[in-house]
């Protein structure tokens, strides 16, 4: 289901961003189908191991995407933003779940919400390369 969900999304993407200006390339859609899945994931809550896999998938395709040679540098910039976001909230994440102290975790729960939304903000961002 989340495969067809994914392939659905990156069809969409491809078409979308192909009707207009510079092309998406097929690699870079990929990207952002793993970013958009995994933001998808946290805004329906999931659980920490779910999204650190999608996590290190989107490290994977992000690696992959960086041996290219033509990198869009804008496109790039809001990747790499996005996924550094998200490695905050996985630590804030798991210092929350560990952490006895009431405002410590709170503290982490800002943390976590606030790099959530700031992933978010530069997904669009990299959508936005290619308008």
């Amino acid at each position: 289901m989340q495969r067809a969900t994914a392939v659905l999304l990156l069809i969409f993407f491809s078409i979308l961003i192909s009707a207009c200006g510079p092309r998406i390339t097929p690699e870079e859609a990929k990207v952002l189908v793993v970013l958009d899945e995994i933001q998808r994931g946290v805004e329906s809550n999931i659980d920490f191991d779910q999204f650190e896999r999608l996590l290190n998938t989107a490290k994977a395709e992000i690696s992959l995407l960086e041996q290219n040679s033509k990198k869009n540098p804008c496109f790039m910039s809001a990747v790499n933003k996005c996924y550094s976001s998200y490695e905050i909230a996985r630590k804030a994440w798991q210092r929350k779940e560990a952490e006895q102290d009431l405002k410590r975790k709170e503290d982490m729960e800002m943390t976590l919400s606030f790099s959530l939304s700031f992933s978010a903000l530069n997904i669009k961002k990299a959508n936005k390369c290619y308008e």
